[in-house]
């Protein structure tokens, strides 16, 4: 009888499963316009605790449902969370239109970034039950959203614990180029930083020069080059290890231990630089970390 019991309660964790809400409406003063995001909310989710939150950045053309339509990830989170391999969180994913998420871009009078922290962050964290403090707040894009995590992890690096960014736009598109943007800060006040981008992607030179310039600015980050291209199915594979970088961070800020871009890699990533106090020289197919040669398959 108890082992049965035990066998159904497995059961169920297993099976729980979180609620996307789609099409959360803000009626913004600052675009003059109605705006939308949808969100993830975790399997139990109840007002009486607060959870840390993962904002996710689409591409340019696309809106706040494509991580729900293109992606796996409410599944991949629900089956992450309920297995222990990373605390319950809510994920936030805004319609960014084709904004480059910066303020007048082209000169075309949308202030979306004041629209961002102005309105949709106290929007959000007003609504749900959501921990408020850096600790707890990371972001994370692809292409045009990838710049928008980078730019905003950076400028506002007291707002975010970690940046993940994929197949990332690095300037360009009537957007400031992050490789000036960078240079404004101190290495010391930023926050962790991956790069993720496939070997034929569009942006794979941009972002290799973009890391060994974190790396000569001494720029703690983790650069990830694999095999694949500007698509859907090279970021359905980031979205994991998103969740489970950021859970990470997130289990630990109840404690208040800061943790900064430890390099995690498994036999289908090539990390192709690290800065701080390790160094990696890479060749493809070859990391030479402290003097040691090891073959990556």
């Amino acid at each position: 009888m108890l082992f049965a019991c035990l066998f159904a309660t497995a059961a169920v964790a297993q099976t729980a499963k979180g609620t996307v809400v789609r099409d959360v409406t803000i009626q913004s003063t600052v675009l003059g316009r109605e705006m939308k995001y949808s969100v993830y909310l975790p399997a139990g989710y109840t007002e009486a605790q607060q959870y840390p939150v993962l904002y996710l950045l689409h591409g340019y053309g696309g809106d706040q449902n494509d991580w729900w339509v293109f992606d796996d990830l409410a599944d991949d989170a629900d089956a992450m969370t309920a297995s222990g391999e990373v605390p319950e969180m809510i994920i936030v994913t805004p319609d960014g239109g084709t904004w480059m998420y910066i303020d007048n871009c082209y000169g075309n009078g949308i202030n979306y970034e004041q629209y961002f922290f102005g309105e949709l962050m106290p929007d959000v964290e007003t609504r749900y039950s959501i921990r408020r403090e850096r600790t707890a707040r990371a972001i994370g894009g692809f292409s045009m959203g990838g710049y928008g995590a980078l730019r905003y992890g950076v400028m506002r690096h007291d707002q975010f614990c970690y940046v993940y960014a994929m197949s990332s736009v690095i300037g360009g598109y009537g957007a400031p180029d992050m490789s000036g943007i960078v240079t404004q800060y101190s290495p010391l006040q930023l926050p962790g930083i991956t790069l993720e981008c496939g070997d034929r992607d569009y942006f794979t030179y941009d972002n290799r020069e973009f890391s060994a310039q974190l790396t000569q600015l001494g720029i703690e980050h983790e650069h990830i080059e694999r095999s694949g291209g500007h698509d859907w199915q090279f970021w359905s594979a980031c979205s994991p290890k998103i969740l489970r970088r950021v859970g990470s961070l997130f289990s630990q800020s109840s404690t208040g231990i800061r943790s900064v871009g430890n390099v995690r890699r498994t036999d289908s990533d090539a990390i192709y630089s690290l800065s701080g106090t390790r160094r990696a020289t890479i060749q493809r197919g070859i990391n030479i970390v402290g003097g040691k040669r090891i073959l990556m398959k």
